[in-house]
């Protein structure tokens, strides 16, 4: 499973190339993954920060993984 933020859109290439090669993906909502992180603690923000952060909120809260998405029908492909 790879858990992302959303990112009003700038996701959806990364989506889309992901579920090309039929991994499982999460696109979570950034302000829930900062909560997590400040709940935790982890107040300092840094990109290598940020991704052990998401990891973490990937395997504790178990977000849904989105449905296909028909590549075919895509205007980024």
């Amino acid at each position: 499973m790879v858990v992302l933020e959303g990112t009003g859109g700038y996701e959806i290439a990364a989506v889309e190339a992901l579920q090309a090669v039929k991994l499982a993906v999460a696109v979570v909502n950034p302000r829930q993954v900062r909560d997590f992180a400040r709940a935790s603690g982890k107040l300092a923000k840094t990109d290598a920060l940020d991704a052990k952060v998401l990891a973490w909120f990937g395997a504790t809260m178990r977000p849904a993984p989105l449905p296909p998405v028909d590549v075919s029908k895509s205007a980024i492909w």
